[in-house]
């Protein structure tokens, strides 16, 4: 991770990949439907000392909404939130939103999406996907992102995962 990125966490839960990019130097930006997850994510940020500087925030933010604009970040991350298959659905015109923009701006935004293969909505995802931006995507094993790619599906294995 790239500290001089931005980084917003859509579908947050307890916000782990958010406070990993701020504890590596990033500005974050935890976004959850749920206020109570926003509340949990912010104390953890607080104790942790994240909020001292206003380099860390929460913002609810709706993934199903397609009126939604997503909040400026130079990465997008989202990690197991696909529940159902409308999250799934509208997650992928989220990245196809972020993706777009690429082609209009001189600075590349990227999305990284983590995902377990025992989340049956992951492959409905990955079927918007591969129909609207490239039929040849496929969940990633390597647990090492390609920083040079603007879209990066990993297939999590949370008993693999080492937090560093």
């Amino acid at each position: 991770l790239d500290p001089s990125w931005k980084v917003c966490e859509l579908g947050c839960g307890p916000g782990l990949p958010s406070l990993t990019a701020a504890m590596k130097g990033s500005e974050v930006i935890a976004t959850d439907l749920d206020e109570c997850a926003l509340e949990m994510v912010e104390a953890a940020a607080r104790e942790q000392g994240f909020l001292i500087d206003q380099r860390f925030q929460t913002r609810q933010f709706d993934l199903t909404s397609r009126q939604n604009v997503l909040p400026d970040a130079d990465l997008y991350v989202m990690s197991d939130v696909f529940e159902s298959s409308n999250v799934a659905e509208s997650a992928a015109y989220h990245v196809q939103s972020v993706i777009s923009k690429n082609s209009k701006s001189q600075s590349k935004r990227r999305v990284w999406v983590f995902a377990q293969s025992d989340r049956a909505q992951r492959e409905t995802f990955l079927d918007v996907m591969r129909e609207t931006y490239d039929e040849s995507l496929e969940w990633s094993h390597n647990q090492k992102p390609n920083m040079d790619l603007e879209l990066w599906l990993c297939d999590l294995d949370e008993t693999a995962v080492e937090y560093n």
